[in-house]
């Protein structure tokens, strides 16, 4: 297993460790050689994954050498403690995975419903060729505001800093665009 730089590894083979009582020190890298087959298997099992396992297992071993002082006090064997921080990374990863799985599936979900099916984005076209009809009978400045609110997505704040006018300003000329636009609009029987 790779660590994680030249640096950490330097770190661990200097860390001198006396693993579950045993008469001698035992190194950090020796511990990892008499574990990390085990660990490694271990969380291959668990995250049925065996890059993610590479990580778990390397990131035990960087919370022991990290730790490695507040284990011995408190007399925990180290086997045990590092299956204990093997199998909490490995429900850490499952977790944050899992997150970011909801999280794309539920993008994919949104996407799928705002795509229009043929009829619909007709209809759509037609209406936003309406709309853009209809913004050219907006002043200069009401049509640059409106363009950059609804487009661009910008705020009030954002707004009158690209047209140097205040924020009140802004609003003003929002205001008066979207009223004029919705009146033209629900003449023309866009809107109701």
């Amino acid at each position: 297993m790779k660590t994680r730089n030249k640096q950490d590894k330097e770190m661990l083979d200097r860390a001198p460790i006396d693993a579950e009582g045993s008469s001698g020190e035992q190194s950090i890298e020796e511990i990892m050689e008499q574990y990390q087959s085990q660990l490694l298997r271990y969380a291959t099992r668990v995250l049925n994954n065996a890059e993610a396992a590479q990580d778990v297992v390397q990131d035990a071993f960087v919370r022991l050498y990290r730790n490695w002082r507040k284990v011995l006090a408190r007399g925990v064997p180290i086997q045990g403690w590092l299956y204990r921080t093997t199998h909490n990374a490995a429900v850490d990863y499952i977790r944050k995975e899992s997150r970011l799985r909801d999280l794309h599936d539920r993008q994919s979900d949104y996407s799928e419903l705002c795509q229009p099916d043929d009829e619909a984005q007709k209809e759509l076209d037609s209406r936003h060729a309406l709309v853009l009809q209809n913004l050219g009978a907006l002043s200069a400045k009401e049509r640059e505001v409106l363009v950059l609110r609804l487009e661009q997505g910008m705020s009030y704040k954002e707004i009158a800093e690209v047209i140097r006018r205040s924020e009140g300003y802004v609003g003003s000329l929002i205001h008066s665009a979207t009223k004029k636009m919705g009146q033209r609009l629900r003449r023309a029987g866009v809107v109701s």
